[in-house]
């Protein structure tokens, strides 16, 4: 799927900050993705949050995935999602992983929602962008030996993951209400150095890193 972006909402800039949330199924390579980015960015002004990190603490303390948990999960977020609004208002690029989709029943909905709170109000723009990936690739990365022995909770089931593709569908901001945001789609089937540059692109960063070759040299 080719890469786009859309604005859905506009209002004046006037911090350098930014939000990138980068939305995909389980095996998109979301956090290898995002970890390349950050690697050209700079490290003082940059942040970089995994979906694992706020899953996986209410997945060991509650691990039935029941309200409970959801709720633990909820108030993980709200912690972290707080203090983003603040690093982001004061310049900080901030990077965040999720997984949502549309047809679950509609708790994602309110998830996605929570996401879009980080900007509400704010200067700072929030980009939204579904990664997508084929299914052979997925299944690839899925099955590969460095997922199986990690230590979050990565789905590595390839039948459960076919199942989830083929029922749901990546979740989208429809309004952008009291705030900047642009959505946008990422096709991540390819090298990873192909995704993390049509990335830079669709979030307006290509002109502001510099890539340093084996020979020292500024491209």
């Amino acid at each position: 799927m080719p890469s786009s972006s859309a604005i859905l909402e506009t209002k004046a800039q006037t911090s350098g900050g930014m939000v990138v949330v980068l939305n995909g199924f389980p095996g998109t390579g979301k956090i290898t993705i995002l970890k390349q980015l950050q690697a050209l960015l700079a490290p003082d002004v940059t942040r970089l949050l995994d979906n694992h990190l706020l899953i996986d603490p209410a997945q060991a303390l509650i691990p039935d995935r029941s309200d409970a948990h959801h709720d633990l999960r909820q108030r993980i977020r709200a912690s972290c999602f707080g203090i983003a609004t603040e690093l982001a208002q004061r310049g900080f690029i901030i990077l965040l992983t999720t997984c949502l989709a549309e047809d679950n029943g509609g708790r994602d909905t309110g998830v996605l929602q929570e996401h879009l709170d980080i900007v509400r109000g704010t200067d700072v723009p929030l980009y939204w962008v579904n990664a997508h990936c084929s299914l052979e690739e997925l299944g690839k990365r899925v099955g590969s030996p460095e997922r199986r022995s990690g230590s979050k909770t990565k789905l590595t089931d390839m039948a459960i993951l076919n199942k989830i593709v083929k029922e749901n569908s990546l979740i989208s901001p429809r309004e952008g209400g009291d705030a900047t945001i642009i959505v946008g789609t990422l096709d991540a089937s390819g090298p990873l150095a192909d995704s993390v540059a049509l990335l830079m692109k669709l979030v307006g960063m290509a002109g502001r890193v510099k890539v340093i070759s084996s020979d020292g040299s500024a491209k």
